[in-house]
């Protein structure tokens, strides 16, 4: 039976739920935290390592950088259309989703995105000009303000309410998002008086915040002054300090000169890196014109130590075309990779400046992850959806909840060892590189490419260490370490382990010494039978100098034996399990303090690799393409049951079904729910379903999203999903997704034809979905609806439904 043809009905009241927004403050005084589970971020702000005793690079670690993400009007987000998204957060420590709404709330997708790369999200309060002077009223005295105020002298300035700010924090944590951007730029009515009251009320936002959601951010747009007028100060000053004092920093207007960058650190003191100067990207009378110049205002900001605020980097995708985005967008953010050496020594750069850019200034920021980091490089975004290495789906989409965290772009530098040499040793090469394609992947729509540029002429086995990730996940000191890599050789012979570094905590200062353990080194120098290995290289300030009996030296880099534990498709995944015992460490240390600060692959390419059958252009050759990555610390077992999901059904009053008897085909769209629960064996031995709803027990809640299919088939047939036959439909964030514009063919339903939609919970944790048998299922007959031509049928009889739920439970029928 043929797949079933999917396509979003924009038209539809089913169509991809729109994030709020609201328009003034009446509205925000009757908004309520219920009934909007589409719009609620589901994955929360995730730590990411801070390094108070690193001083590498400190100026460049310590410039915190707000992005404030303004592009056509805002909410343009759209399931089957690749836009805009940020790929580089590593650069970024503060996102603000902003538009010129009065309220903006950011739609989930870009807060999951932000949270799980350790990015905290900002809403937007934002009013403008002499039209919205009534709401600057309104919004310090509460909603039942009269108006109009044509006599303000009569207003009783000492009186400031609270409602709209706890509103605010309110929305915040049910949205869970991390504090708010308030921009003010229309004047006030009271002038003096009345801007005292609006340093009042951030002050009282400003620590609210704090209290009910701690690390929660408040900004100040530099806008209006201490006197009530509407003048942008472009620096840090007496006119402005007030609102400043109060709230945990002032993003300062764009159009500044050179030195008013030293201005605002003097008048900040010790909160300078506080000071967010404004830089727009579209050059709009911005220091240094703003676009691929950016780094001029960022060299000046550094000088200054304030931090920077970028205003609408989209710049790349809204002025200068979809087509070439990629490219723009990585010129703007990475500019050329050979120009990162010596860059601060080059202060009088010219002609030179060509092919900087932000990371230039900017340290990237270290992945987030205590205990176990996972990737698998998806964009958010693809021309194709894999799933275990299988194209589930043949067109273009973008869903940014499910971008993954993206490899450090700057780390290309590999270690290349010679197996010919009679010692292990290492140099420095440039010969091999990675990029991001959108051609093949495991999970999502992206992987690395990973190919060479040293030509086809050496005889020899090479072994290339290319780091990818940046981290601080703790080692374990009373169980395995585990490493997992899945890639897809695109040679024989190509075999592709994991390159680790180990080293203490950057927290810890003066940690001591490592060293491999001598009792292990006999064993793990060894290679297994099939030349799986991986390497694990220790931090240079941190390596023993060892010699072995013979005199030899030992090099601080070791071979393990890494074991295949899964094939799909092609895709090999392999792991590397670090015994405890690896490592020794000098006495004044704990194995606790051990950490990998590093990860990447290893590839084993032998001789002449890429010369036949890998696609090559000139000296360029691809290896590999690698498709998840990732580390954890375990311990014992878990004997917590793993979730599931249950109770799956059409929501009531929803499901439509159209017969479009001009085309042949029904049409079916509506709402699908379910819950997330765990199943337990009860006392007297029977299987018991917890759900969150009917327990006081929290549950494990390891699924980070869901995939959703459509089957139609017989209904003696049903039992299983079966994966020719199933129609991609798309990812559910939380247990509800809208179904819009199904279309299924009236020629293919016969009279026990059912359309049966399956849900598959993905794990968090290491992107895998559920094996087949934990797959849930709600299924609906089709004939009765190919019997009534033409017209628009609802199922009204919601009744009759509800009593088959009952009925046939164990069938999994509606």
């Amino acid at each position: 039976m043929k797949k079933l043809y999917y396509h979003e009905n924009s038209n539809s009241k089913f169509s991809k739920p729109r994030s709020p927004y609201l328009t003034s403050l009446s509205e925000l005084s009757k908004w309520k935290a219920e009934n909007d589970e589409f719009n609620v971020a589901k994955v929360d702000l995730r730590e990411r390592p801070t390094f108070r005793n690193d001083d590498t690079q400190k100026d460049k670690r310590d410039c915190q950088v707000v992005v404030c993400h303004d592009m056509a009007g805002g909410y343009i987000e759209s399931f089957f259309k690749i836009g805009y998204s940020i790929q580089y957060w590593q650069y970024i420590d503060i996102f603000i989703y902003f538009s010129h709404h009065r309220i903006t709330i950011p739609p989930p997708q870009w807060t999951n995105a932000a949270h799980r790369n350790g990015v905290k999200v900002l809403g937007t309060f934002i009013t403008e000009w002499v039209r919205d002077m009534l709401e600057n009223e309104l919004w310090v005295r509460g909603p039942h303000t009269k108006a109009p105020l044509d006599d303000s002298e009569n207003v009783d300035r000492r009186i400031v309410s609270t409602v709209f700010a706890d509103k605010l924090v309110s929305m915040a944590m049910y949205y869970n998002f991390d504090g708010w951007f308030i921009n003010i730029e229309s004047p006030l009515i009271g002038g003096s008086l009345h801007a005292h009251q609006v340093i009042t009320f951030m002050n009282y936002l400003t620590q609210q915040m704090h209290k009910h959601k701690p690390g929660s951010v408040v900004l100040w747009y530099d806008s209006i002054t201490k006197e009530g007028t509407l003048a942008w100060q472009d620096h840090l000053n007496d006119l402005n300090y007030p609102f400043f004092d109060v709230t945990d920093g002032i993003f300062v207007n764009y159009t500044w000169s050179e030195e008013y960058p030293e201005l605002s650190a003097q008048k900040a003191g010790s909160r300078k890196r506080n000071v967010y100067t404004g830089i727009d990207i579209w050059g709009r009378n911005t220091y240094g014109d703003g676009g691929f110049t950016t780094y001029k205002a960022l060299k000046v900001i550094q000088k200054a130590k304030t931090s920077c605020a970028l205003f609408a980097p989209a710049w790349t995708y809204e002025h200068l075309g979809k087509e070439a985005f990629w490219d723009n967008d990585k010129k703007f953010w990475i500019g050329s990779a050979d120009k990162y050496e010596d860059v601060d020594s080059q202060t009088d750069r010219k002609s030179e400046d060509e092919g900087l850019a932000i990371a230039h200034y900017i340290v990237p920021r270290y992945s987030p992850g205590i205990n176990n980091f996972y990737t698998n490089f998806d964009r958010g975004c693809g021309y194709k959806f894999f799933i275990k290495g299988l194209s589930v789906l043949e067109q273009e989409w973008a869903h940014l909840s499910h971008q993954s965290i993206q490899p450090f772009p700057t780390k290309r530098i590999s270690e290349v060892i010679s197996n010919n040499a009679s010692e292990m040793s290492t140099n420095i090469s440039h010969d091999i590189a990675w990029n991001l394609t959108f051609n093949k992947a495991y999970n999502g729509g992206t992987s690395v490419v990973v190919y060479t540029t040293a030509g086809h002429d050496e005889a020899k086995t090479k072994i290339y260490m290319l780091p990818l990730y940046d981290l601080n996940i703790n080692i374990s000191p009373h169980g395995y370490t585990r490493a997992r890599v899945t890639y897809l050789p695109e040679h024989r012979g190509i075999v592709v382990g994991l390159y680790l570094k180990v080293g203490f905590d950057r927290n810890i200062k003066d940690g001591g010494q490592i060293a491999f353990n001598l009792d292990t080194k006999s064993t793990t120098r060894r290679e297994s039978e099939d030349q799986k290995i991986s390497f694990i290289t220790l931090s240079n300030e941190n390596y023993v100098d060892e010699r072995s009996e013979s005199g030899s030296q030992y090099l601080p880099l070791q071979k393990f034996k890494t074991t295949t534990v899964s094939m799909s498709h092609n895709w090999i995944t392999t792991e590397v399990l670090i015994p405890p015992n690896t490592f020794s460490i000098s006495p004044t240390s704990s194995l606790s303090d051990l950490v990998v600060q590093e990860l990447g692959v290893s590839i084993i390419s032998p001789p002449y690799a890429g010369k036949s059958d890998i696609a090559q252009s000139s000296n360029v050759s691809t290896l590999v393409h690698i498709g998840q990555l990732s580390v954890s610390s375990t311990t014992l077992p878990s004997r917590l049951p793993e979730p599931e999901v249950q109770n799956l059904f059409w929501q009531d009053n929803t499901l439509i079904i159209e017969n479009l008897n001009h085309r042949g085909i029904l049409r079916i769209s509506g709402i699908i729910e379910w819950e997330m629960g765990v199943k337990v064996v009860g006392h007297t031995g029977e299987d018991r379903h917890i759900t969150q709803d009917n327990s006081d027990v929290e549950i494990p809640n390891s699924f980070g999203y869901y995939y959703v299919y459509a089957e139609i088939d017989s209904a003696s047939l049903s039992g299983k999903p079966s994966f020719e036959k199933l129609t991609f439909l798309g990812i559910a964030d939380v247990s509800r997704f809208m179904v819009s514009g199904l279309e299924i063919p009236v020629s293919n339903i016969m009279k026990d034809t059912i359309l049966t939609i399956w849900v598959q919970g993905v794990r968090e944790s290491t992107g895998e979905g559920v094996e087949y048998e934990k797959w849930k299922k709600c299924s609906i007959p089709l004939f009765y609806y190919t019997t009534k031509v033409g017209g628009f049928w609802k199922q009204t009889h919601t009744a009759i439904l509800k009593f088959l739920r009952i009925l046939v439970p164990c069938c999994g029928l509606f």
